[in-house]
């Protein structure tokens, strides 16, 4: 049976205590919310812990579902990554972080709305400010931890692609069905907060993904100040790579091909680790992904070799989490295991850990 989210391990990473290192994570989608969620408990096991220790940098560009609609009728930064983060940061039992999640099934002009959402919006309507909106939305729910928009006004993606044709918006670009050759926001150097780059600079472990190569992953580091801030840190930069190619976005790619695009986007190779999934897709759910175009991500002895021609080294990790049922995700606490071994530096033991198969 594969791992869930809320099973218990056999390897759990250390909980960290006293000088605890500061994590900030870049991404969106709902991969970023399972970093978070893996991280929260192994990070803040001290109460008195501050809420610097870490900060989740969430994607702006999102123009589709409720966060479009508030995004179009209210011109406020799409709230839906942002209100998942918080979600991911609360403690496990607290009822107003599931009335945060909570979505309206019908009712005139509520249908699709999550309460969180409209929360955030009418809060950034009251402050007229999106980030501070966010910091009280974090307190309300009790998040520990900090969430951050990666830009302080509004941004729209515009892809070029292969064929000729030029896209704009996310919702657009993702059901295009077509090779993207480049993306770029408009504006192309959109504001950031200050407390987004203080962050990155201050952070001992900067991690970035999983999620959406071009929709989650991409926009935050086509933001230059936050790019150069992680070009520039002297923490430690990890990639979580994908689980699954994504259909019409990154068919056929490899771990190589995702590293790559961030390079051609980026301007610099940014990471110094990789992790990477080692356990086999389940065959029902691997051919279910397979009729809707996707499959495992590719990663053999050319791109481990090519990897390491690159300076970064690849950490092989049993993620595959069958939670919630019918998805494939990445398992919150095998994840939070690889990212703080690697923090630790006790890579080598925990390494010889997981082989053996406690984990």
């Amino acid at each position: 049976m594969l791992p869930h989210a809320d099973s218990e391990q056999p390897l759990q990473a250390e909980p960290h205590r006293g000088t605890a290192p500061r994590v900030a994570a870049v991404g969106g989608g709902t991969g970023l919310p399972n970093v978070l969620r893996g991280l929260r408990p192994v990070l803040f096991a001290d109460a008195a812990a501050p809420r610097e220790r870490l900060v989740a940098i969430v994607a702006t560009s999102d123009d589709g579902g409720s966060s479009g609609r508030l995004r179009a009728e209210f011109n406020v930064i799409p709230p839906g990554d942002i209100r998942n983060c918080l979600a991911a940061l609360s403690d496990n039992h607290a009822q107003i972080a599931d009335l945060f999640q909570y979505r309206f099934g019908g009712g005139d002009g509520l249908n699709g709305h999550a309460i969180g959402n409209l929360v955030l919006t009418a809060l950034a309507d009251v402050t007229n400010d999106f980030a501070q909106a966010v910091e009280i939305a974090s307190r309300v729910i009790g998040a520990r931890g900090v969430v951050l928009p990666a830009t302080s006004e509004l941004v729209t993606l515009v892809a070029e692609f292969t064929d000729g044709r030029v896209l704009s918006g996310e919702t657009a670009i993702a059901s295009a069905r077509g090779r993207i050759e480049r993306l770029s926001l408009l504006p192309d150097r959109p504001r950031c907060s200050p407390q987004v780059i203080d962050a990155l600079r201050s952070a001992d472990v900067i991690v970035v993904g999983p999620g959406s190569l071009f929709t989650s992953i991409l926009p935050p580091l086509l933001v230059p100040a936050v790019t150069e801030a992680i070009h520039v840190s002297k923490g430690i930069r990890i990639l979580v790579a994908n689980l699954m190619t994504e259909p019409g976005e990154t068919d056929n790619f490899s771990i190589l091909d995702h590293l790559l695009t961030i390079e051609r986007h980026a301007s610099w190779q940014l990471f110094d680790y990789v992790i990477y999934n080692t356990m086999p897709v389940p065959d029902a759910l691997a051919d279910a992904y397979r009729a809707r175009g996707a499959v495992p991500l590719v990663t053999g002895t050319f791109e481990l070799n090519a990897l390491e021609r690159l300076g970064i080294r690849a950490i092989g990790v049993p993620l595959v989490s069958e939670h919630p049922a019918g998805k494939i995700r990445h398992h919150p606490e095998c994840l939070a295991s690889a990212i703080t071994a690697i923090s630790q530096g006790k890579l080598g033991a925990w390494r010889t850990r997981s082989e053996l198969g406690g984990m």
